[in-house]
Order: structure tokens, then sequence, then C-alpha cells
């Protein structure tokens, strides 16, 4: 079995195809790392905040002056009431603000643990999750200095949402537009891939080097197909990582394995599309078509909750959707893992749901395909000899 199983990978994956490799893996990673290097020019700093200061206390100076010293925070406005702070955040002056409400240090001192509600943009859901995390960074922080031992959170942080029309992405949109890029060639890959044996007609040669077996010849395919794309996706996240924000060991492998059941579900998007239509054209329009404006329904320009009900369920159907949600979840800290949780288990039923219906559609049109094969081998070696019997 394992003998069949690396002949069919050799017989795939190094058969002199250029075009493979150059869909697989150049472009996806050639693409990224330029897209990263065009928008994370700089590391990302000086976020706008804005602060309500209804408390003067000591320990909102302290929290104001944290948010200051933060070199990804910039105090870049205090306003004097709520609506000047919105009005601040509809403009894209400000990412997000924070009230510091009236009697927070009295409140913490007897143990009553104050809440210091923090509003941020509902429009630049990336870029406000880096913004949040600091924040709670600074407050945490500070409020670890009250002499509350007895308390792991003194104060705490409550997140609001604000409506904004418009915003600066920064170094996050190159991020989005890396998982967007693998996302696409994810699906693109599979289709070129799996449609190739029909397309060449050579789907008998090929089942041949996997021992004549449909289920390792489905092997040898996806799985060296998944693993390079993820592996390759991981790298170049990584490599993205250096302008964004610095991860935990545990909150990297957890978007990893997010990032493999990404790439997973869209190579079985694209493998279904080839059981379902037979054909490498029909297959590719369709995962054009499909994939190709997936960004733009994902959460990342535009919040999903504002989208109608229908484009909602597209945007839900969109492996993309979750991993972005995920890379977010991440951004937010430990308070997002159990967000990030829900959004990987969606991405693994979107996988298992798809490389189900994959297999059951591809190993009967393999099956259907290779007796064609054979019927018109069979006639023309009958034609030959009849040609042959001619001639004499």
């Amino acid at each position: 079995m394992f003998r069949n199983f690396f002949r069919a990978v050799r017989k795939v994956y190094f058969g002199h195809n250029l075009v493979l490799w150059l869909v697989l893996l150049i472009l996806p990673v050639g693409t990224s790392v330029f897209m990263v290097d065009v928008f994370s020019a700089e590391i990302l700093q000086h976020i706008p905040i804005g602060i309500i200061k209804q408390d003067r206390s000591q320990l909102a100076d302290k929290i104001e002056a944290g948010f200051k010293a933060n070199p990804v925070l910039d105090v870049a406005l205090e306003c004097h009431d709520f609506s000047e702070c919105e009005h601040a955040i509809v403009k894209g002056d400000l990412q997000a603000f924070v009230v510091l409400p009236y009697d927070m240090e009295r409140r913490a001192l007897r143990l009553e643990t104050p809440v210091v509600p923090v509003y941020s943009s509902g429009q630049n859901y990336l870029t406000n999750s880096f913004a949040t995390k600091e924040i709670r960074t600074v407050v945490s922080s500070v409020g670890a200095g009250v002499f509350t031992k007895s308390m792991d959170d003194p104060v705490k942080v409550q997140l609001q949402s604000v409506g904004n029309t418009s915003g600066n992405y920064q170094g996050f949109l190159g991020m989005g537009l890396v998982t967007a890029i693998f996302h696409l060639a994810g699906i693109l890959a599979a289709v070129y891939l799996f449609s190739l044996t029909f397309r060449d007609h050579r789907v008998r040669e090929y089942l041949a080097a996997a021992g004549n077996s449909r289920t390792i010849l489905w092997l040898a395919t996806m799985l060296p197909l998944g693993v390079v794309q993820s592996l390759a996706m991981i790298g170049v996240y990584a490599y993205t990582h250096r302008f964004m924000a610095p991860m935990t060991l545990d909150e990297f492998i957890m978007t990893a394995g997010g990032q493999v059941a990404m790439v997973f579900a869209c190579n079985g998007v694209g493998a279904a599309f080839v059981g379902l239509t037979g054909n490498m054209r029909m297959s590719t329009s369709a995962a054009g078509v499909i994939a190709g404006p997936a960004f733009a329904f994902a959460g990342q320009t535009f919040p999903i909750m504002a989208m109608p009900f229908a484009v909602r369920c597209f945007a839900f159907c969109l492996p993309l959707t979750h991993i972005l949600k995920v890379q977010s979840c991440m951004l937010l800290g430990a308070a997002g893992k159990a967000h990030a949780w829900n959004s990987i288990e969606i991405l693994l039923g979107m996988a298992l749901f798809w490389h189900l219906l994959a297999v059951f559609m591809l190993s009967t049109r393999w099956k259907k395909r290779a007796e064609r094969e054979r019927e018109l081998n069979l006639r023309s070696v009958s034609i030959m000899g009849d040609e042959m019997e001619e001639a004499k």
C-alpha cells in the first residue's frame, strides 16, 4: 500500500509539470511576500484613541499615563463628552475611545471591580482588536498595582462598538490579503490537480500508479497538496507577524491549526467542484466566481452584521470568513480564544463535508472515466488491427 502511495505521489507531483508547482506554491508564496512588503513597510504604531476622563483620581491618571507611554496607542483627543468622541470615530479621526468612569478608584479599593468601557469602530475590526488588546494590557497592569491581591481583575474592560464609515487598515490589510490569496490558491490548486487526469484522459494511468486503488490515488493527491500549502501559509503568516502583534506560542499554534483547517477545506471545495463538473474549465470558472470576491464578503472590509441576510449566508459558507475571525480573535489575546475555537470547529466541519462530497463524486467519475478510456483503447486497438489486415 505504501509503495503504491509513494508511486502515485511521484506520478502526480513530479511528472515535470511546472504549472502545478506554479499554482501550488510559487504564486501564492511570492504574491503573499510581495503584499506583506507593500502593506507592512512599517511597524504598526500610534493608533489614535480618545479618553473621556470622568474620574480625577490617581488611578485614572496612571491609566492615562499608561496609554500615553504605550507605543501602539496614541491619545489623540481628550473628549468632554461621549458625543464628541463618537463623532471623532465616525469621522475616522479615532479608532477607539476609553471612558474612565466616576468613582473608579474608590470602587476598586472597595473590591467592587469597576468597569472601564471601551468603544471601538465597528468597521476596522482587525485594527481595533489590536488596539483593544493594548488597552486591556494597560488597564490590567495598572489595576494590578491596586492593593486588592485577592482579586484577579481589580479593574475590568468592557468592549463596545461604534460604526465607522472610513478608516485606515494599515498593516492589517496586508495580513488579510495574504490569507485571501491562500484561500483562492487552495481552491484553484485542487481544481487544477484533480482535473488534470480528466483533461489529459490519463485516469487509468494514474490509477495504475496507485495500484488501481481510488483511495490511494485520493490520498496521494490530497495529502501532499494540503501539507505543502499549509506549511507555506503558516510560514508566510509567521513572516507577516514580524510587522504585526506579538503572539504567544499557544496563540500561534491555534492560529496555525485554523489555517491548516482552512487550507484543507479549500482543497476539498476545489476537489468537489471537479467531482461535480468533471471539467477543468467549468471548475476553474466556479472557483473564480466564488473565491475571487470572497475577501469583500469576509468581514475584513465591511462588517458582516451590516450585510443583507443572503450575503451573510454566503459569507458564512466561505472558509475565509472563519479563518479571518480566528486571526482577529488572537489579537485579543486570551479573551479571544473561546471565539477562535468556534471558528476552527466550523472550518473542520467544512473540511469534512467537502472532502466526503469530493471523495464520493471523484470516485464515481474515476471509475466511469477509467472504463471509458479502456473501451476507447480497445476500440483503437481493434481499428489498428483492421487497418493492418487491410494493408496485408
